[in-house]
This record gives C-alpha cells, sequence and structure tokens, in this order.
C-alpha cells in the first residue's frame, strides 16, 4: 500500500539511519518500526540504555543522546540479550 506521511525530522533522521545500517528502503525501516511497536510485540524492559526509556513499546530519548545507527543496533542487541 502507497501512502504519503510527514515525519519530524528527528524521526526521519532515526528511520534514515536504521535504512542505511540495515542495507534496506526508508519505507522498510519505517515498517519494521511500527511493527516493533505493535501489542504482542516484545515488550519494553524500563530503561535499556543511558538516556533512553520505552514507553507503550517505543523507545523515548530524553534529548541526552543523539540516536544514531549505531544506539539502534546497541539497544536491539540488548534486547535480544537472554
Amino acid at each position: 500500500m502507497r501512502l504519503t506521511i510527514n515525519l519530524e525530522p528527528d524521526l526521519y533522521a532515526v528511520a534514515v539511519s536504521l535504512a542505511k545500517a540495515e542495507d534496506c528502503s526508508i519505507s522498510a525501516a519505517v515498517n519494521r518500526l511500527v511493527r516493533r511497536s505493535l501489542p504482542g510485540a516484545q515488550p519494553g524492559r524500563g530503561r535499556s540504555a543511558r538516556g533512553m526509556e520505552r514507553r507503550n513499546g517505543l523507545l523515548v530519548c530524553d534529548g541526552r543522546e543523539v540516536v544514531t545507527a549505531e544506539t539502534i543496533q546497541r539497544i536491539e542487541d540488548e534486547d535480544d540479550a537472554p
């Protein structure tokens, strides 16, 4: 399905970083991020990285840390850890 949306600049930067890190399109990156926020996805476990908190399944930054592809990869690695 084709849909045009407007992302806030910081969210667009996250999507672009994830797309570059995973060598996929921005659409695929946005789909992945949205799917992870759906009920039934791996639930949030409180703070998962310095300055990051999970709210409703999404990571929220308190503004002290720039979110990069490396930040996302580190968080995903922490989520995958037993």
